[in-house]
């Protein structure tokens, strides 16, 4: 089991996420635009809203709600929240590119949530893991995630599922790994099950290969040390050099003022911008 760590606060120490992770590997100055950056005058990141990330965001805080809820509230319930909630991010707040855009995406996350609501049933009793969950992987460097249903089993191990919105299947279970390591870590409870559920069709969540949890941390420490080491050179250079990958060029474009301010997030300390790409050469 993945021992429990001391909680103590790490000044100005560089917090990473699954999707951060996946940045870095995709392309280190990605990397550094979204997750290092930050706005001189807010001290917030910054963040182009994609239409996909908001549907996916909108139904787990569906999901979320009606499981804090103790699973009571009837369906039509839980469909008010994510209507409710999806009123606040239409048109370019929600990264929607026409209407009929966000019309299918509402629809779809509808869709969703009425699969899970006919099946959540087939879930244990899930345990208190609403908010993030750390595990320090350096002196520097925690590791941070919420997890979307962390289960309590028969025989008191843990069921991590994740819940999918996306059309493909996820083909490298890290992500969930990562999961099974802050719940073990956090609750002191051995992980013996992981799955992702993927809403739009599957009416279960199908089970991935659990791997021993201690190789995976110490592959994780090591991408840690990786990263440290880049973040104290500073030299952040795109996969793509000067010519710049997607990322990079879009997020450029946003320090150097082209796009369009729309919010804050102060939760996760994000100023939130929309970028016309047609424009963007």
């Amino acid at each position: 089991m993945i021992a429990k760590q001391e909680d103590k606060f790490i000044k100005g120490a560089l917090f990473l996420s699954y999707t951060s992770l996946k940045d870095f590997e995709k392309c280190p100055r990605s990397f550094y635009l979204k997750d290092i950056y930050r706005d001189p005058k807010t001290g917030f990141r910054m963040q182009i809203p994609a239409s996909y990330m908001t549907l996916g965001a909108l139904v787990h805080d569906a999901i979320k709600w009606f499981l804090q809820k103790d699973r009571l509230p009837g369906k039509d319930e839980m469909i008010d929240q994510y209507r409710n909630h999806w009123r606040k991010y239409r048109g370019k707040r929600g990264g929607f590119t026409s209407l009929e855009d966000e019309a299918a995406l509402g629809k779809r996350g509808l869709e969703m949530l009425d699969n899970f609501y006919r099946n959540f049933t087939q879930l244990e009793p899930n345990m208190p893991a609403y908010g993030f969950l750390r595990y320090i992987l350096d002196e520097k460097i925690i590791l941070n995630g919420k997890v979307d249903f962390l289960g309590l089993l028969p025989d008191d191990s843990l069921r991590v599922v994740d819940f999918k919105t996306g059309k493909n299947d996820e083909k490298d279970p890290i992500q969930l790994h990562i999961y099974a390591i802050l719940a073990e870590s956090n609750f002191q409870k051995s992980v013996s099950k992981i799955g992702y559920w993927y809403l739009d069709r599957e009416d279960s969540p199908k089970n991935a290969v659990l791997d021993p949890l201690e190789g995976e941390l110490a592959q994780l420490e090591k991408k840690a040390r990786e990263i440290e080491q880049a973040v104290g050179e500073g030299n952040w250079v795109c996969v793509k050099g000067d010519t710049l990958c997607d990322d990079c060029r879009n997020y450029q474009a946003i320090i150097d003022g082209k796009g369009e301010y729309l919010f804050s997030d102060e939760e996760f300390r994000k100023d939130i911008f929309y970028l016309d790409k047609s424009k963007i050469t």
